[in-house]
């Protein structure tokens, strides 16, 4: 009989526009209890007004993520808007006149009524409000574009990145101790952060260096970022250095990616356990310890965007070697009638203790004249030095992209000779698709043996000391992606002077492949130095590696040899993967047979990589020594909600907040996980991109609920975002509630709170009054609510659950609500 009732209720609704379900159509088996007034969920996602986090949806792409009021409009459910929020969603108000008599902040809900063909729905089960908005009513921006209003510019925070590398050394019972400790400090007030970075080194001096401190914000309507005190130069015309100052600069950051137009990979070799420093405008930047063999860099986070990087291997005889790494940015073709700039003025900074820190201003620009040519230029004004560039880029199509600029500088030297030079520089790069082939080549010529950069007519404080002038400057690099048979790559680096043989040159010849999971690397390098007492030096490596998955888990085993062709041979075996939950451990076992020295060394690595940090330990035995090396690294951030500890911090980061919701895991991001009080801190983030953090579920404790797991945020540069989530943590339970001795009416809404921020869910009474919540405190106040006959009830219960609650995953219970 009810199937039947049920059938022909739907049946005869089926007429109207909407699909509607006649709450009559239910029949109630409990005595005495009676249905609220349910009409509010009788048509399809119909649900009660009220406040709602929901995703807010534009056409079909996610603009925003919001608490927004629905309010009741003809049995439907409405979202209460404003102008202001429509501009930040990117609708063209200025192109309708019905929105004329409305000030930004005024509220309606039937959009359609302004927009014609516009139209809201609310979708309860994914909790989104979608906004079908026609797109000649919409501004027109890319896809990918967001709008400033969205822009978090986060909390106030205060923070601590450090990096600490060590080692204990026994060379002939002579002990020798030496550490580095970088921190990377900061605090965020608004748009505003202020930003330090330090270095102590630890040996046989002390030496404790702050490399410098700024202030910075974002400055929105120029697309630019605004840097007091300590910064670098742009390195795109000028050689980039170090100064005291304002700086105004572009940040291509804040462009979507689709309107968008680099730290160098290092590549060397060691012969022994060694360490391996590079230092950059005169301070060291990177750190670390190396086996045997070639090694590679690419992790390096430099401080510029130019500068040669200085690279030197302390190998375990106390020996060192050094090499020069080129590092500059290129200048990248621009889009149309777009505008690139940056703007410096301020003191010199110079790494010399004895070199002059002078006044200058420093200006370059770029500028897309049409769709394949840039032009671009700069002038570098200072009271004994003066600098003008002019270039121009040009998009040749299949052929490749060419820049082609000149630099004239008049610079009056500390012996009081004038300097009168020129360079002459050419880039080119190709990208071939059809091949897979990258080539990139840039050359500098200078015209005089009298150029001097800036920073070399500053740093020159000794007349009977100057340094050998460049002459000319190349580099090449090519990538060919060969497919199933892997890939090859080719550098090389050549720089001449005047008045000199002294070259630097470095080349590098590579071939890498991959057969199921099976690896092989062959590299040649060769390595000239203009240094009076280095030596040429020519290797050959060749390394494979195969996979031990299958017997060991996460292991993998490798062999190098490395040969530097004049009978010098070094020979390594690793044993090296990953151990416990997430990957947290990883470890490095080597042997290896230096026959020149006719000796083996031993190599022992563990690194630990946890919610809170990392950490790392080390062991190193040879003919030599034997060495112990350590380090730590990760990050201290503190808010207005505690002192949160993490992993090494990116520029740009969020604080997870789920209050009392401990060791809950963060989705896509490795070993990083909730804190005792519920708190964690995502490392990285992309600024002025959205980035969606979610909580694992899985992971969270029988006693906790959250509402959403998921939190969308937009950050701008150096931001620590709050990403709060709305736990409810308690016990589960199934009430049985009765109000008169009867059980409360079928629909009735109920939730508990103990007077603080402790929120039980909100659950939805059911047949003979029973209603299912979670997150329930153990002491509190259970509230109801429910319409009947056109009027709004209430009543109310003191909850305390009994000592057996959470021994079981319900906990059933009665109560009398008044």
């Amino acid at each position: 009989m009810l199937a039947g009732a049920v059938t022909s209720g739907i049946h005869v609704r089926r007429a109207q526009a909407d699909e509607y379900f006649d709450p009559q159509a239910l029949e109630i088996t409990a005595d005495q209890q009676q249905a609220s007034d349910l009409s509010y969920f009788s048509r399809q996602g119909g649900q009660q007004p009220g406040r709602y986090r929901v995703a807010v949806v534009v056409n079909q792409t996610q603009r925003d993520e919001r608490e927004i009021a629905f309010v009741d409009t003809g049995g439907t459910l409405s979202p209460v808007l404003n102008l202001a929020y429509l501009k930040r969603l990117g609708v063209n108000i200025a192109a309708f006149s019905s929105f004329d008599a409305l000030h930004d902040e005024e509220t309606f809900t039937d959009i359609g009524k302004y927009i014609p063909d516009a139209s809201t729905h609310f979708d309860f089960t994914h909790h989104q409000l979608v906004l079908s908005i026609p797109q000649a009513a919409m501004l027109q921006k890319s896809a990918d574009y967001i709008p400033p209003e969205q822009w978090d510019d986060g909390i106030p925070a205060a923070f601590v990145d450090y990096n600490l590398t060590g080692s204990t050394t026994n060379i002939d019972n002579i002990h020798d101790n030496s550490s580095y400790l970088s921190l990377r400090s900061g605090i965020n007030l608004g748009a505003w952060r202020l930003r330090n970075y330090a270095t102590f080194e630890y040996g046989n001096t002390h030496h404790w260096q702050s490399q410098g401190t700024s202030l910075q914000r974002a400055i929105t309507p120029l697309k630019s970022a605004l840097t007091i005190g300590n910064a670098y130069t742009s390195g795109e015309v000028f050689d980039s250095f170090q100064f005291t100052g304002l700086q105004l600069a572009s940040d291509e950051n804040m462009l979507p990616d689709s309107q968008r137009g680099f730290a160098p990979t290092i590549r060397g070799v060691a012969h022994s356990n060694a360490r391996v420093s590079v230092r950059q405008h005169g301070y060291t930047i990177y750190e670390t310890y190396v086996a045997p063999g070639a090694f590679v860099i690419s992790d390096l986070f430099p401080t510029s965007q130019s500068g040669d990087l200085e690279i030197t291997v302390h190998e375990s005889d106390g020996s060192e070697r050094t090499f020069t790494q080129p590092y500059s940015s290129v200048a990248f073709m621009l889009r149309e009638k777009r505008l690139k700039f940056s703007a410096s003025a301020g003191r010199y900074n110079s790494p010399d203790a004895e070199g002059d820190t002078p006044p200058f201003v420093q200006a370059s620009a770029f500028y897309g004249l049409s769709s394949s040519l840039t032009l671009y230029g700069g002038a570098e004004l200072s009271g004994h030095y003066q600098a003008l560039a002019l270039g121009l880029g040009k998009d040749f199509g299949r052929f490749g992209a060419l820049g082609v600029d000149t630099v004239a500088a008049k610079a009056h030297l500390s012996d009081d000779r004038l300097a009168l030079g020129q360079q002459i520089r050419a880039q080119y790069q190709k990208n071939l698709a059809e091949t897979n082939t990258s080539l990139t080549l840039s050359t500098s010529h200078y015209t005089t043996h009298d150029f001097y950069s800036f920073s070399e007519a500053n740093d020159d404080s000794d007349p009977d000391q100057h340094v050998h002038n460049r002459r000319n400057r190349t580099q090449f690099s090519l990538t060919q992606d060969l497919g199933a048979l892997g890939n090859i790559s080719a550098s090389f680096y050549r720089q001449d002077y005047w008045n000199a043989s002294a070259v630097d040159q470095t080349v590098h010849l590579g071939y890498y492949a991959n057969y199921k999971g099976v690896s092989l690397s062959v590299g040649y390098y060769l390595t000239r130095s203009s240094a009076d007492d280095s030596d040429n030096e020519r290797a050959i490596n060749l390394s494979i590696s195969v996979p031990l998955s299958r017997w060991l888990p996460g292991a993998t085993t490798s062999y190098s040899l490395n040969n530097n062709l004049d009978g010098h041979t070094t020979r390594q075996v690793s044993l090296y993967g990953t151990a416990l939950a997430h990957d947290r451990l990883n470890y490095n076992l080597q042997q290896g047979f230096d026959n020149q020295a006719n000796t083996a060394n031993s190599n022992l690595a563990l690194a630990y990589h946890g919610g809170y940090g990392s950490a790392s330990l080390g062991y190193s035995h040879d003919r030599y020594s034997n060495r112990v090396n350590y380090g730590a690294a990760g990050g201290i951030v503190a808010t207005q909600y505690g002192v949160t500890l993490s992993q090494s911090l990116g520029d740009t980061l969020a604080l997870i907040r789920a209050d009392e919701a401990s060791d809950v895991q963060v989705e896509g991001a490795t070993n990083v996980h909730t804190d005792s009080r519920g708190y964690a801190v995502m490392p990285t983030l992309s600024a002025y991109h959205k980035n969606t953090i979610s909580l694992d579920t899985e992971t969270l404790a029988e006693n906790v609920d959250l509402d959403q797991n998921s939190r969308t945020i937009v950050p701008t540069s150096g931001a620590v975002v709050l990403a709060n989530y709305h736990t409810h943590v308690g016990i589960r339970t199934l009430i049985t509630l009765t109000a008169h001795g009867r059980p409360l009416p079928f629909g009735a809404s109920a939730y508990v709170s103990n007077g603080t921020s402790a929120k039980s869910s909100v659950g939805i009474v059911g047949e003979a009054g029973q209603v299912y919540l979670s997150g329930v405190p153990l002491r509190g106040t259970l509230h109801a609510s429910w319409r009947q006959k056109g009027q709004d009830m209430r009543c109310s219960a003191p909850l305390r659950l009994p000592d057996t609650a959470g021994r079981t995953p319900v906990t059933l219970m009665n109560l009398q609500c008044q």
